[in-house]
């Protein structure tokens, strides 16, 4: 595994805020596929476990404490009426007439008014937003209804945060302007103490998800203490299955915290804009999402869409459902895979769920679609944006793969179905084995018909032993002297 990606990211704690360890956070919110940023009926569709609620602070508090939660209470009844959750954000798009009376404005960023945040009194209207906010949902008949609040630190729009050189600040009618001037330093103290707000809020009755910013953007300032299974679960933003440096960042810091244990995550993606074969690209995120970790996956409206007319997003969706939420859960877990991949950047390597491939790099090459622009096999298919490939007659002639040791003792009662997909180009064979007696291989023969296949073997749980070389439980031979390129390998337990 890539020693990069177990490296835990460690910081000093930031020295003026006091941290508390944070009651278990019940219930967590519904695992799997959530809709982002489109209209509520979306949330409708089968393979959706949640929607989005988004109000906007104008419209909530149109006089200062005076707050009209009719927008908010009108879409948590409708989303109580189909059986759904929601996440939950204010945002600032719009601020309330009555903010330019109690803080200075300097400016604008991206046409959205900016209010002289750093300002005490900024932080004294946020506690007394997100309060009621929290008092409110506690209070509601649909607090069941709601999956998560989703944190935002309005300091300028909803997310933004930076101001540009040369910006000035008029004062209140009253003259009111503080003297401090914006610095990122002044960013960093704001950001944390909002997000610390969100937390001490929402928990332990509401969940709430803090922005991965929080812990990674600023290096020295990583309230580590404010996570725990039972505590603030990381929201992150961005996220992409192609190569982007800055956002790997987030990416590490989730698996590091999320798959190992320490919290509960839920992501959105990066804009799906100008991305060259989404179907592709949708189905790696998801699986990019799983390998961190990410119990509560969202996506945008747009392409959720496309899972009521085509069967490779809606199969990636139902995928996302059955293993989402089981990343500490081997005994419960639907199944393990490996995701075959080389991949750049931080997250370079495969994706895992309880199975590793045993030594990658030396027995098996990596195949890569250059970002979607050449794809492996059929654009039509989800498979072909990685892959891994192995030749006969050579050193790489053949894969194995370990399951998670309770995984596998978990099995013992179990059925399973052993699938691997692979891309059916020439006429060659490759056997898939199990175990070392003849019964337990299996050799599939190749069509050339150019597509991504999958074949399903069955096999008794209790069969899976780690006798093959190695430690393997599986392995993947090529036979003469043809080529294949794999996309994932999975055992499906039946009945989960």
């Amino acid at each position: 595994m890539n020693l990069q990606r177990v490296s835990v990211l460690v910081a000093a704690l930031f020295a003026w805020l006091a941290f508390t360890a944070t009651a278990s956070a019940d219930p967590l919110p519904v695992a799997g596929i959530y809709q982002v940023w489109a209209n509520d009926s979306g949330a409708t569709a089968p393979y959706v476990r949640g929607g989005q609620i988004t109000v906007d602070w104008a419209t909530i508090e149109p006089q200062r404490k005076i707050f009209n939660w009719s927008s908010l209470d009108s879409e948590l009844k409708y989303y109580a009426s189909i059986g759904k959750v929601a996440t939950v954000q204010v945002n600032s798009t719009t601020k309330p007439a009555w903010l330019w009376n109690v803080v200075a404005r300097c400016g604008t960023v991206q046409k959205q008014a900016v209010p002289q945040y750093w300002d005490p009194a900024y932080m004294t209207v946020q506690t007394e937003l997100v309060s009621a906010l929290a008092a409110h949902l506690k209070a509601s008949p649909y607090e069941s209804t709601v999956a998560l609040v989703r944190s935002a630190p309005n300091a300028i729009g909803t997310e933004l945060t930076d101001l540009p050189s040369g910006y000035t600040c008029t004062a209140t009618p009253s003259g009111h302007k503080v003297k401090t001037l914006w610095s990122k330093d002044v960013r960093n103290a704001y950001y944390y103490n909002v997000m610390n707000l969100y937390r001490l809020q929402m928990l332990p009755q509401i969940p709430v998800a803090l922005r991965a910013q929080v812990w990674t953007q600023w290096p020295g300032h990583s309230p580590m203490d404010w996570l725990g299974t039972g505590g603030a679960m990381i929201m992150g933003t961005g996220s992409d299955i192609d190569p982007q440096p800055i956002r790997d960042a987030f990416d590490l810091f989730a698996y590091n915290q999320v798959r190992m244990g320490s919290s509960n995550a839920y992501w959105e993606p990066i804009s799906y804009a100008g991305k060259k074969n989404l179907v592709s690209w949708n189905y790696w995120r998801i699986l990019l999402e799983l390998d961190k970790g990410v119990r509560s996956i969202a996506v945008y409206g747009n392409v959720l869409s496309q899972g009521q007319t085509n069967l490779e997003f809606r199969t990636a969706f139902d995928f996302a459902n059955a293993y989402a939420g089981h990343q500490w859960d081997p005994a419960g877990s639907p199944g393990a895979w490996v995701a075959l991949r080389q991949g750049t950047g931080r997250m370079a390597g495969n994706f895992t769920w309880f199975m590793t491939q045993l030594n990658p790099s030396t027995t098996s090459v990596p195949v890569d679609s250059n970002a979607g622009a050449s794809m492996i096999g059929p654009a039509t298919q989800r498979f072909g944006r990685y892959a891994r490939q192995i030749t006969g007659g050579t050193s790489t002639n053949t894969m194995s793969f370990a399951l998670d040791p309770t995984f596998r003792t978990d099995l013992a009662s179990s059925l399973t179905t052993l699938r691997v997909t692979y891309l059916d180009t020439g006429t060659g064979s490759f056997n898939v084995s199990w175990g070392t007696d003849p019964t337990q291989t299996v050799t599939i023969t190749k069509t050339n018909t150019g597509s991504w296949q999958t074949t399903q073997i069955p096999v008794a749980g209790i069969d899976y032993t780690g006798g093959l070389a190695g430690g393997a439980d599986i392995t993947v031979s090529e036979l003469g002297s043809d080529s294949t390129d794999f996309q994932m390998v999975e055992v499906a337990v039946a009945g989960r």
